[in-house]
C-alpha cells in the first residue's frame, strides 16, 4: 500500500505538470514562446560565458595541440600522440640520434608508450611561450615535466615546435625535444 500523498507531493506534481504545459505551449501563445526562447538564449549565453573557445586564435589553437600531446602522453596512447603530428613532420625525440621525417618513424619512437599503464607517467606543461608567425603557423617553445610513479625527481624537458594549420586542422609540423640540463 502506498503512503498518502502529502502537500509536498502535490506541489511537486503541480510544478511538473506546469513545466510540461510551458514546454508544450499548452498555456497560451506567450508561454509557447518559452521553448523557442530557451533554444536561442542558452547557446548564446554559453558562448558568451566561454569566449576563449568561441574566439580562439592561432596561438590558442597551437597551444591546444601541445595540450592534447601531453594528455595523450599521460594516457599512454601512442596513436593519439602521433595524430598530433603531420605525416611530413620533422621530429627530434629526446633519445633520437637521427631526425625523423616520416610518420612511421614518429610512430616507432612513441610505440613503447603502449607498454605503460595510463597515468604511469604524468606529463604537464611547466611554461609555454608562443609566437604567432602567421594565421596558420605558430612557434611554441617551453618546458614540460614528466613525473613517473615512485620517481623522486621529475624529468624536465625543453620543447620547440612549429604547429601549423592545414584544411582547418592544427598539428605539429616540426618538433624538437631535449633533456633540461641539471643545475
Amino acid at each position: 500500500m502506498l503512503p498518502p500523498a502529502t502537500s509536498a507531493h502535490r506541489r511537486s506534481a503541480i510544478l511538473i505538470a506546469q513545466s510540461r504545459m510551458i514546454e508544450t505551449g499548452a498555456t497560451g501563445a506567450w508561454f509557447g514562446a518559452i521553448p523557442m526562447l530557451r533554444r536561442c538564449l542558452i547557446p548564446a549565453v554559453l558562448i558568451a560565458m566561454n569566449p576563449v573557445a568561441a574566439w580562439a586564435g592561432p596561438k590558442e589553437d597551437a597551444e591546444a595541440v601541445f595540450g592534447r600531446f601531453l594528455a595523450a602522453f599521460t594516457a599512454a596512447d601512442p596513436a593519439t600522440v602521433v595524430d598530433q603530428f603531420w605525416p611530413d613532420a620533422l621530429f627530434w625525440g629526446t633519445t633520437m640520434t637521427g631526425l625523423a621525417t616520416t610518420r612511421d618513424a614518429v610512430q616507432a619512437y612513441f610505440a613503447p608508450l603502449a607498454n605503460r599503464a595510463s597515468n604511469e607517467r604524468r606529463a604537464t606543461a611547466e611554461s609555454v611561450t608562443s609566437a604567432v608567425l602567421s594565421d596558420t603557423a605558430v612557434l611554441v617553445s617551453g618546458v614540460w615535466r614528466v613525473e613517473a610513479a615512485g620517481q623522486a625527481t621529475p624529468s624536465l624537458l625543453r620543447v620547440s615546435m612549429v604547429v601549423t594549420c592545414r584544411d582547418d586542422a592544427w598539428r605539429i609540423a616540426q618538433f624538437h625535444n631535449s633533456q633540461m640540463p641539471r643545475p
